[in-house]
């Protein structure tokens, strides 16, 4: 047992040594260092809130400190993407899908190397960010979050990152962004500079369908259309108020859950296929998806 459990306690620490390598100290608001994760050659993700002075960034890999400039910032997900000229830390080791029940440590450097140990409790499904925008499900866990850990990685048993930390994402709970939409996130900065949000321009409700249309498209759920906005990608295409939206493409959409996990896989500017009931009728329209302004 005793054999069994230092092997255990050798793992995690080999895991934090890990991670900690590609862990930097982010410096971008008075007196409160935050935490950043080396994503890339020279780039560092890191949080959002945490950048209040966009001309004065300094990263520091625990050797050196490194002016850095931010590259973009997305507020939904709390999310910035630095660029660090010199910075030779290698680039994060990226695991993939956190089971419930999985052993995970959040990690910081806020000056110093710090770790939490905890387990994924749960996950969350998709939410309103906290200024507003959509944001996608999170991990909830209860390795404890200190002061300057927003913007390091959650990482699993073998240093791999699976998550990004912030206090941002609510304060009762340890919350994680996952590592494969940070990633998303971060391929958007790093390309725009911003975070291109598809948009449509309807407001839904969900509503059971009558029997003979069930039959028909196959499910027994649809977004009924209640309203329209003028001008949207939604008007143009001829979508109208009191219309039910059932699927986007060959994907169904019973709920509101999935018309965001359909509007997460298509790109600004393609066209798709919204699929709509209409005076009892199963009907198809062709929209040109737009881009929703960002939010402040």
């Amino acid at each position: 047992m005793a054999s069994s459990l230092k092997d255990t306690s050798d793992a995690l620490a080999a895991a934090v040594e890990a991670a900690g390598k590609s862990t930097v100290t982010v410096s971008a608001r008075r007196g409160r260092p935050a935490s950043g994760i080396v994503w890339d050659k020279g780039v560092v993700l890191t949080s959002s809130h945490a950048i209040e002075n966009e001309d004065e960034i300094t990263v520091d890999d625990g050797d050196k400190e490194h002016k850095a400039t931010l590259v973009g910032r997305d507020a939904a997900s709390d999310l910035a993407v630095l660029r660090v000229d010199g910075l030779g830390a290698a680039p994060a080791s990226r695991g993939g899908t956190t089971r419930v029940g999985e052993l995970v440590l959040a990690v910081g450097r806020a000056p110093d190397l710090r770790a939490t140990l905890g387990v994924v409790g749960a996950t969350t499904s998709r939410q309103r960010g906290w200024r507003g925008g959509g944001m996608d499900g999170l991990l909830l866990t209860d390795a404890r979050l200190y002061q300057g850990f927003s913007g390091g990685p959650l990482v699993n048993a073998a240093g791999e990152v699976v998550g990004v930390n912030s206090w941002y994402y609510g304060a009762e709970d340890t919350k994680a962004l996952p590592v494969a939409v940070a990633e998303r996130v971060a391929q958007s900065l790093l390309a725009h500079g911003k975070v291109k949000q598809p948009y449509l321009g309807i407001g839904t409700q969900p509503v059971y369908l009558p029997d003979d249309v069930r039959s028909k498209v196959g499910q027994d759920t649809g977004l009924m259309v209640i309203n329209v906005e003028a001008g949207s990608p939604a008007a143009g295409a001829g979508v109208m108020q009191g219309d039910t939206l059932v699927g986007i493409d060959d994907t169904p959409v019973t709920g509101m859950r999935e018309l965001f996990s359909a509007l997460r896989g298509v790109e600004v500017g393609s066209e798709h296929t919204l699929k709509v009931v209409r005076a009892g009728a199963a009907t198809d329209v062709k929209v040109k998806v737009g881009e929703r302004e960002p939010q402040d």
